[in-house]
């Protein structure tokens, strides 16, 4: 049986609900697993209903899927969110393929791990971070040696001693109009029939907000999260040929 969004709703903001009252009651801080963008907006929607302070995390400055931790009001010690950062690097550069985001969630999900257990993959020149709940890197560490035919090795560190250095694909496409169902077709080579129905289907988030209105427009600056594509940055209109049509310019988060 497949469970519908409205039930996966409900169970997830019961579990909110759940975890806040037990970290009121206990006078400690409780987490959740890593929530991907839907899941956010969704408890932001209804934090009128949690029943404690809740902040967000995923590990460095502008992560996409976070960690919530509920807090008491009354609470008197210092706490960190568990979250480790797994580095991976190929064992021997000179051999190594381009390993893309895919490659390594289908090699950590191949061991059988959770996606809730993991957060955002992030790619750097020679090397990735991988994000996690912190009792799951011992496992990530031991258990991931290859990665498609690419040896690698891992090394544990924690967030704090990293930088990341966030990387960009530039693109530059042509729009009819400033619509959010013109911008997802150019971007995700869409008809604008398929590309309305995709946002329809509560897959298109901007600056971190759940976006349903296809007649939305999308301004220099926003950040987008296309569910099942990737995360950009629209960075500019550019100009307007002859015929009326936009010449925008957009960036791929790598």
């Amino acid at each position: 049986l497949i469970m519908r969004k409205n039930d996966q709703a409900e169970e997830l903001l019961h579990r909110f609900y759940d975890l806040s009252t037990q970290a009121d009651r206990k006078g400690i801080v409780l987490f959740s697993n890593f929530l991907n963008m839907y899941e956010i907006n969704l408890l932001k929607q209804n934090e009128k209903t949690i029943y404690t302070h809740f902040s967000l995390y995923g590990g460095y400055q502008g992560a996409e899927r976070q960690m919530v931790a509920f807090q008491p009001d009354a609470l008197y010690y210092n706490w960190d969110y568990p979250i480790a950062c797994v580095k991976i690097q190929p064992l021997h550069q000179r051999f190594a393929e381009e390993l893309s985001h895919r490659d390594i969630l289908g090699a950590l999900m191949h061991l059988g791990i959770d996606r809730s257990l993991l957060g955002d993959i992030v790619l750097q020149e020679k090397f990735a971070y991988v994000f996690c709940v912190e009792n799951m890197a011992d496992f990530i560490a031991k258990e991931l040696y290859q990665i498609r035919h690419t040896q690698i090795m891992t090394e544990i560190t924690s967030p704090t001693n990293i930088q990341i250095q966030i990387q960009y694909r530039t693109e530059q496409g042509f729009i009819a109009s400033n619509r959010l169902d013109a911008f997802v077709a150019q971007a995700c080579k869409l008809s604008r029939a398929q590309a309305a129905s995709y946002i329809l289907g509560e897959n298109v988030f901007i600056n971190g907000a759940l976006m349903t209105n296809h007649n939305q427009g999308v301004n220099p600056g926003d950040i987008i999260s296309l569910r099942g594509y990737g995360k950009l940055r629209f960075d500019a209109f550019l100009n307007t040929t002859k015929k009326g049509r936009l010449h925008i310019q957009y960036a791929w988060y790598m």
